[in-house]
């Protein structure tokens, strides 16, 4: 099987998507199975592992997320791509210019098509002040999506709200986590100590440095927390985005930022904290609070977005209502306690071990397999 991946984001950026892509090549290789990528240039090359069969397109850097790319590819260079690759199935990833150029030529050449759905776009709307624009952008996904012969989502959340938007063909393609690199035995205590943050409870967050990623509700929190509780807690974030000045303005006491780690600085940061805090609801899935709990990190999150299919309450996480600085504030207060931090830690790591990325990618070839096969017995039906 040969297969042709269309995306508008990719490594080096990083998020979710980019770091699936990147378990999924490796993967792909491992099972030799040709596959390209058609994405954006950063301008920059990955720092690890640079080798991907990727063709890139430059584009041009959007007001609202200046880290990401906007690529109109030329129509006849994506058809000659095609052409040449022979893929025997099309994976569109993103909706943007680069995914609609594969789309476009993919319903030209005749090529079977699947896609997946990684973002919640009305509710990121919601925190730009751009929520007029939901039924214009709901309009364009169901339109663009209508043409897959199936639309994989990373958690039964997501399937739903895409079902109640009027996308139907949807399943699920879950999300995994390479245990070898996110594990409890990267945990350096040293590393609280250089951050100068040596019996105190600290708490982790990673990812994007953004409103829409619940970051103001936590802050929120923080300052109903009295000063004698504060005295005993820091805070660790790990990422960057827009909303990082502004965090920094806040005053957060013993707050340290650390911007974007990778590999095993990301790992180590990870293993080393008490608990990681994930106040987002706007998740597809939620890949960062897995990588936590694979590192042994108990954690809290929200009761909404994609975390809520592989978070329990009191089981393998603390879950508390999506943004509701009050109740969040209380589990801060509640994750002090290294009794509970014991308990959800154990849960935590049940939970990731069920989760390794070969079973899940396993899955995704199953998908493939299935399209593949109805796509010859239209053809053969068709004849």
């Amino acid at each position: 099987m040969k297969i042709a991946y269309f995306t508008d984001t990719f490594l080096p950026q990083i998020n979710g998507v980019t770091n699936t892509l990147g378990y999924l090549s490796a993967y792909l290789t491992s099972k030799d199975v040709e596959h390209i990528f058609i994405a954006p240039d950063y301008d920059e090359e990955p720092s690890e592992h640079p080798d991907y069969p990727v063709v890139r397109f430059r584009g041009i850097k959007p007001l609202i997320y200046p880290e990401c790319r906007l690529v109109f590819p030329p129509h006849a260079r994506i058809i000659d791509i095609l052409i040449a690759f022979q893929p025997d199935v099309v994976h569109i990833v993103t909706e943007l210019g680069i995914g609609y150029a594969g789309l476009r030529a993919a319903r030209e050449l005749q090529l079977p098509v699947i896609m997946s759905y990684h973002t919640n776009y009305d509710q990121y709307l919601d925190f730009y002040n751009l929520s007029y624009l939901s039924r214009p952008v709901w309009s364009y996904v169901r339109w663009f999506h209508q043409f897959a012969a199936i639309t994989l989502c990373p958690s039964r959340a997501t399937a739903d709200a895409l079902r109640c938007h009027g996308i139907r063909h949807t399943d699920i393609w879950s999300r995994g986590i390479d245990r070898g690199v996110f594990s409890p035995a990267h945990a350096d205590k040293t590393l609280l100590a250089e951050f100068g943050l040596q019996d105190m409870t600290v708490f982790l967050y990673v990812g994007r440095i953004a409103k829409e990623k619940g970051l103001d509700t936590l802050a929120e929190s923080i300052k109903t927390l009295s000063q004698a509780q504060l005295a005993t807690m820091a805070f660790v974030f790990t990422g960057d985005g827009p909303y990082l000045e502004e965090l920094k303005a806040l005053g957060i006491p013993n707050a340290v930022f650390t911007g974007c780690l990778r590999g095993d600085a990301l790992a180590k940061v990870y293993a080393s904290c008490d608990v990681f805090v994930f106040p987002s609801g706007t998740e597809t899935f939620g890949n960062v609070f897995l990588e936590a709990m694979a590192s042994g990190l108990p954690g809290i999150c929200v009761d909404a977005g994609g975390v809520t299919d592989f978070t329990e309450h009191g089981e393998n996480a603390y879950v508390c209502r999506y943004r509701d600085a009050e109740d969040l504030a209380a589990a801060l207060t509640a994750m002090t306690d290294e009794t509970l931090r014991n308990h959800l830690r154990a849960g935590a790591l049940k939970t990731a071990q069920a989760r390794d990325w070969p079973v899940i990618l396993d899955g995704l070839m199953r998908h493939y397999d299935h399209v593949l096969k109805e796509s010859l017995y239209r053809c053969n039906v068709a004849v």
